[in-house]
C-alpha cells in the first residue's frame, strides 16, 4: 500500500503488544489497584505524531462492549490508585 518501513514497523510493534482490555483490567484487581478513570480511544492520540491522523475518543456504546471494543479500540489510558 505504499506505506514506508518506520510505518509498518510501527504498525507491527502495535499488534505485538497484544494485551486485551479485560485482561489489563483483571491485572489491576488482582494486584489491588482501582480505576479511578478511563478513556478509551478509537484514534490514539499518539497517532496525530506517528500518522498524521486527528485523535477521536471512542464512542460510549462501543465501549461498553467487550469483544467489540477490542477490535475498534486503538489505546486507553487509565487513572489508577492502590486500594487499601
Amino acid at each position: 500500500m505504499g506505506e514506508s518501513d518506520a510505518t509498518i514497523t510501527a504498525l507491527i510493534e502495535i499488534k505485538d503488544t497484544g494485551i486485551t482490555i479485560e485482561r489489563f483490567e483483571r491485572i489491576l484487581k488482582q494486584e489491588n489497584y482501582k480505576i479511578e478513570k478511563r478513556v478509551f480511544w478509537f484514534i490514539n492520540p499518539n497517532y496525530q505524531t506517528k500518522f498524521g491522523l486527528k485523535p477521536r475518543k471512542q464512542v460510549k456504546l462501543i465501549s461498553s462492549i467487550p469483544w467489540i471494543r477490542n477490535f475498534f479500540t486503538t489505546a486507553m489510558y487509565y487513572v489508577v490508585s492502590k486500594q487499601d
